[in-house]
């Protein structure tokens, strides 16, 4: 009895001294309790309180320069059942890669095989279109000097095959069509597009005396801001153009480019895509306070048949396409990179016909794109490259 009297004391004594020692360092632990992560966690279930976490979504644009068709390469195709998808098998990983994909077409779309015509009224196969589809792109630019080629029939019916064809397109329009800028939605990406050119080749006046003057964008600054607006009222997460101008067969943007490039900026556009030189020239970036606008002042031909065997300037065999990297996290969108990757255009006959086929330099160059004729090229190779580092790297 006295030994279980013992225990009894000896228990209530620890429980004492386990009581006064607590109440003794309270107070240093009450002012900054410890709460165990499990507890918070628990808590946040049972309250639905969560961390919002940011939305994000990244996408890839490419746009591709200037195709046309000349009467060489119209009779080329037809030894070939006007077959054109030949151009773009080299390029086709880079197409489908994208997540939008733009080209500018630079030639109408004939009705029929007799009205088949090269420079200086084009109007090509419409398997051409059907190519451009299956290469992978998605929107067709068709603002240019040769819009109009086929007067108002030709714009129709261009229009007609690209959407056909499941394509998209801005720049020309049919009667009584609304002449509203493109916006397409690319995984949650809104990016709205328009196109215009500074010139018809001398048929400006007809154009715009007849019943159908907005049937081509023409560069009208007035215009051209009532665009940006609607874009901007329509929540566009990004603005872009493609601006068809400049001097053929210059290396350097002149001054009304580059004025407007100022003028595009400050109105808020994020993207100006130009071509109509037939050979490259420079980027540019113009650095606001909240975002930056970009710039290339000319794509170059993506498929023609100018060549220097002709007697032209050798930069004409010569493009490059932009390679475009967009993120939006949240509400805020911003255009992460812009590059722009030199092209050579590969000319060459085989049992069949004649080939013109487009074949990024860099990355056949460094093997991550495989292309059968590397080394019967690559001193054409080289020298695109060099070309290349030479425009681009100019101040």
């Amino acid at each position: 009895m006295k030994k279980k009297t013992t225990v009894f004391v000896g228990l209530i004594v620890a429980i004492l001294l386990i009581f006064a020692i607590g109440h003794i360092t309270g107070d240093n632990y009450s002012a900054k309790p410890q709460i165990d992560k499990n507890e918070e966690c628990f808590k946040k279930k049972i309250t639905g309180v969560k961390e919002k976490k940011p939305e994000i979504s990244e996408i890839t644009i490419t746009c591709w320069g200037d195709y046309m068709n000349h009467i060489t390469q119209i009779h080329d195709a037809r030894a070939n059942n006007y077959d054109f998808t030949d151009s773009f098998s080299v390029i086709k990983p880079i197409v489908e890669k994208s997540d939008l994909a733009i080209v500018n077409l630079e030639t109408t779309i004939a009705k029929d095989e007799d009205s088949l015509s090269g420079y200086p009224m084009f109007k090509t196969h419409k398997n051409v279109i059907k190519a451009l589809k299956s290469t992978g792109f998605d929107v067709i630019s068709t603002a240019n000097n040769h819009s109009f080629d086929g007067r108002f029939s030709g714009i129709d019916n261009t229009i007609d095959e690209i959407e056909k064809n499941g394509l998209q397109r801005t720049g020309t329009f049919k009667e009584n069509e609304p002449r509203d800028p493109l916006i397409v939605d690319v995984n949650g990406i809104k990016v709205g597009f328009f196109s215009a050119t500074e010139m018809l080749n001398g048929f400006e006046d007809v154009l715009q005396n007849s019943d159908r003057d907005y049937s081509v964008n023409l560069i009208n600054m007035d215009r051209i801001e009532k665009e940006i607006s609607y874009l901007k009222d329509k929540k566009a997460d990004i603005i872009m153009c493609y601006i068809h101008w400049g001097e053929e067969y210059s290396d350097n943007p002149n001054e009304f480019q580059k004025n407007t490039f100022k003028k595009l900026s400050d109105l808020g556009v994020d993207l100006v895509i130009e071509s109509h030189p037939h050979t490259i020239e420079r980027d540019d970036v113009i650095k606001n306070q909240d975002k930056n606008s970009y710039c290339v002042y000319s794509l170059g031909n993506l498929v023609s048949d100018q060549r220097e065997s002709y007697g032209q300037y050798y930069g004409v065999e010569i493009g490059v396409y932009s390679e475009i990297k967009i993120k939006k996290e949240n509400d805020n969108t911003k255009v992460v990179s812009f590059k722009n990757r030199p092209y050579y255009l590969d000319k060459y006959e085989d049992d069949i016909t004649t080939r013109y086929v487009v074949v990024p330099v860099e990355q056949v160059l460094n093997s991550e794109i495989k292309y059968s004729r590397k080394e019967k090229i690559m001193p054409k190779l080289e020298r695109a490259k060099s070309h290349y580092d030479e425009i681009f790297d100019k101040e």
